[in-house]
């Protein structure tokens, strides 16, 4: 008897574990089928800023000793640059990583022909640069920086650079924030890199100059990885596959639980009627086949203590017959029978 209760054990184990696998795979797929699928890609979108001030030298001429961004101004009043960057990105789906970002002063004296004229000279000088930060699961990546920028120590460098080899040349100096990093999100599987840049430059050795931004102002977008996007068929299927996993594992989970029940029930019946058969078997005469009770009154009692009343009344034998789902004791005397049916239904 306790090997085929650790049997039966063993077997409900395996099948509970079969139905919750395939729960689960159908909720994957389910999820995996009805789940949006056209941000596959990891977008990046760009709306850096580039702001500024001009610092003039003490004159005679302007009131203000503080110029704002956007006017043409003359050389050999300005001070320095009040530069701000402000930074931000946004992702179109949740990413994590580090990043760090440098300021670098880039000075340059180019030939005098225009656009796209090759350079005589140009150097990096670095004013800043960060220390590595780390984001987790973010859609947006905002910071500022403001720096000052002494222009007449650049534009004298420039200016003896000229002077010592006597070049006619175009000078500028160009400011930018550059940004690094390496990021990561759930649909990609390897890590991607980060990059943005936004500068300002201006015109050395000159009487007069402006001011040039370049940035990422108009809402740029940039496609920094692609997944594999899923064709309409294959998520289709999923959906299909994991509805019929889903409602296949709760149909098996209903029977599993009703079909238990009735072993269970099943061995309480038979339990229960073998331990009537073997506590009153000197009472108890088992037939193969049901007597005849024609023309007989009779009376069913609700439990097996009132036909045990009935047989210390009569003393007539107790008479067990078994049909497929019932267990039936009855005692005949005379023209009266008293029956009492234990029922398999009586234990679901």
């Amino acid at each position: 008897m306790d090997e085929k209760i650790h049997y039966d054990l063993s077997k409900r184990i395996l099948m509970i574990i079969l139905i919750f696998t395939c729960a689960v795979f159908g909720v994957f797929l389910c999820v995996l089928g009805f789940a949006p699928h056209n941000g596959a890609d990891l977008v990046q979108t760009s709306n850096n800023v580039v702001d500024y001030t001009v610092k003039l030298k003490p004159n005679d001429y302007f009131e203000k000793d503080t110029l704002p961004a956007g006017g043409k101004y003359v050389a050999s009043l300005i001070d320095h640059f009040n530069i701000n960057f402000k930074n931000d990105l946004n992702f179109s789906q949740p990413v994590s990583g580090n990043y760090s970002y440098r300021i670098i002063a880039t000075i340059s004296a180019d030939e005098s022909k225009g656009v796209g004229s090759a350079s005589y000279w140009s150097r990096d000088y670095e004013l800043y640069k960060s220390d590595s930060n780390t984001v987790d699961k973010v859609q947006k990546l905002n910071f500022s920086r403001t720096i000052e920028v002494d222009y007449d120590s650049y534009n004298d460098m420039l200016r003896e650079f000229k002077q010592s080899y006597s070049l006619s040349a175009n000078g500028k100096l160009k400011i930018a924030l550059v940004l690094n990093g390496e990021l990561t999100s759930a649909t990609m599987t390897e890590k991607v890199p980060l990059k943005s840049e936004m500068s300002m430059s201006v015109a050395l050795t000159q009487q007069a100059v402006e001011v040039t931004v370049d940035t990422d102002a108009k809402n740029k977008e940039a496609v920094l990885a692609s997944a594999p996007k899923m064709s309409e068929s294959v998520l289709l299927a999923c959906r299909i596959i994991g509805m019929i996993l889903v409602a296949a594992a709760f149909i098996a989970g209903y029977a599993s639980h009703y079909v238990g029940r009735i072993k269970e029930a099943s061995v309480e019946f038979d339990e229960n009627v073998k331990k009537l058969l073997s506590s009153y078997d000197s009472i108890i005469v088992d037939l193969k086949a049901a007597p005849s009770l024609s023309g007989i009154k009779v009376s069913e009692v609700n439990d097996f203590d009132e036909l045990l009343d009935v047989y210390n009344s009569v003393h007539m034998p107790i008479n067990h017959y078994s049909s497929k789902n019932t267990s039936t004791f009855v005692i005949i005397d005379d023209n009266m029978a008293w029956k009492y049916v234990v029922r398999l239904s009586d234990y679901k």
